[in-house]
């Protein structure tokens, strides 16, 4: 549980009930939690084995407490979640809409901007705790900091009446800023984690395997916000439609995830702490260790719009700022956190 909000249930064999006005964890009939409902922002569940009564889904209906259903890997399986969080009929038909003139495409490249932008950032904040001790580290950040800039740099010549005509050259762009990073990435962790590069489905490794986890947790509370905000998350822009594939979470979670999940995986890594995996994935204490450090990272601060707040605040000001250019055509800028 962090900050009496969000409930992560990754033991198998748990039952969730309701009790009064509590939601009530139980282990084999005993009873190991409860929190009342007025202090409950959303359920994670990351295993197998886990049962919920009809209470509890009806409850977390109407106080609007999402449900979100994890795998051991990190791919987000299902969501719960009240009706009434799709009514904004006029939203999501103007966002249906973008996509067919040039507002999707000033999305897609926004989108693809605040990754790239964001990969710079974490670089440079690795770089910084590097200058004295490290200097020939320090120097090969900034090499592939200068990389990435001249490749990010492509983007302002792209051009079009629809996202669909520069989509694979806004995709070449951020898959080759994307090699540079990981690159730069393997150097500053651990030459005994034997970081193979990013890979996504079937990694094994210990760092993928925390990023592919990390990921499914922040893209349950992408999927929130958008949801939310009146958005369709399966009609994004940077991704292209596929059935069953959420294109704009997708999207949106581009922009927050060096500042959620890969900041957090290196430091708690380069930190010394422990995780374990076994039979090919995180064990189920790591697991839980690793999602209450990602939500705790989602309550700390970050400068934004001349303020801060919390990131978990700014994810949501995101969804409504997409709400607004396509509804409104006020001016979408990417969130790029400070290093």
């Amino acid at each position: 549980m962090v900050g009496d909000e969000s409930l992560v249930v990754s033991d198998y064999g748990i039952f969730i009930g309701k009790k009064s006005e509590r939601v009530v964890l139980k282990k084999k009939k005993k009873v190991i939690k409860e929190i009342p409902f007025f202090k409950l922002k959303e359920i994670l569940v990351t295993t197998s084995g886990v049962s919920l009564s009809s209470d509890v889904i009806r409850e977390c209906a109407k106080a609007g407490v999402q449900i979100d259903f994890v795998s051991y890997r990190g791919k987000h399986l299902a969501k719960v979640s009240s009706a009434a969080m799709l009514g904004t009929i006029k939203t999501r038909r103007e966002q249906l809409l973008a996509y067919e003139d040039e507002r999707g495409l000033r999305l897609a490249i926004a989108f693809a901007k605040g990754k790239i932008e964001n990969q710079v950032v974490l670089l440079k904040y690795l770089a910084k705790y590097r200058k004295r001790n490290d200097k020939g580290l320090y120097d090969l950040i900034y090499e592939q900091i200068n990389k990435i800039n001249t490749i990010k740099d492509e983007l302002n010549d792209i051009s079009g009446a629809t996202v669909e005509e520069a989509r694979q050259f806004l995709l070449s762009i951020e898959g080759r800023a994307a090699k540079e990073y990981w690159q730069a990435i393997k150097e500053v962790l651990p030459a005994e984690l034997d970081f193979p590069g990013r890979k996504t489905q079937g990694a094994k490794d210990l760092f993928n395997s925390l990023l592919n986890y990390g990921y499914g947790i922040l893209y349950s509370r992408v999927s929130s916000a958008i949801l939310r905000a009146g958005l369709d998350q399966y009609g994004g822009f940077l991704h292209a439609d596929r059935p069953g594939k959420p294109s704009l979470t997708l999207d949106l979670i581009e922009e927050f995830r060096q500042a959620v999940v890969d900041r957090t995986a290196i430091g708690l890594i380069n930190q010394g702490m422990k995780f374990k995996i076994k039979d090919g994935r995180l064990e189920d204490d790591c697991r839980r260790k690793f999602a209450n450090k990602i939500l705790k990272r989602l309550e700390s601060k970050e400068r934004y719009t001349g303020k801060k707040y919390r990131l978990e605040v700014i994810l949501q000001r995101q969804a409504r700022k997409v709400v607004s250019y396509v509804r409104d055509g006020k001016a979408y800028t990417p969130f790029v956190g400070g290093w």
